[in-house]
């Protein structure tokens, strides 16, 4: 089978591509794109588990313990103890974080509607149905 006929191959050659577009819109706001997915689920009203977290992103929760701290020291995120389980942390935006969050989605709007900008509302919505299908197929892999 050749190369540019996988659909790995060219998932993987876009999101590459992709990634690197958004990290460079991001950087004057010294967020990188994985901090940005943070940020997107968190509020500053409603507290979140790093385990809830950790799923609405897809990713382990010892690297959402890392991203976390990393925000933690630059004032963008509060934790503190979950009173229903001592184990457990809350997570909330800080006002730091919330403002940070208003500057970013502009910047993440503009970015989307770039590399989406030769695609109609529908192919998106069908780009979006056929990429669940894929990774409906490889999540608990």
């Amino acid at each position: 089978m050749e190369l540019f006929n996988l659909t790995g191959f060219l998932l993987h050659r876009t999101d590459m591509k992709m990634t690197n577009y958004f990290k460079k819109r991001l950087k004057q706001l010294e967020i990188t794109p994985e901090q940005w997915g943070i940020l997107s689920i968190m509020d500053g009203e409603r507290a979140i588990t790093q385990k809830d977290l950790s799923d609405a992103i897809d990713r382990d929760q010892t690297t959402v313990v890392r991203m976390i701290y990393s925000l933690e020291k630059k004032g963008i995120v509060i934790r503190t103890l979950n009173d229903a389980d001592r184990r457990s942390h809350n997570l909330l935006l800080s006002d730091k974080g919330m403002e940070l969050k208003s500057k970013l989605l502009p910047v993440v709007t503009d970015a989307h509607n770039h590399v989406t900008q030769n695609l109609t509302d529908v192919e998106i919505a069908e780009l979006h149905a056929l990429l669940d299908k894929l990774y409906q197929v490889v999540k608990d892999e």
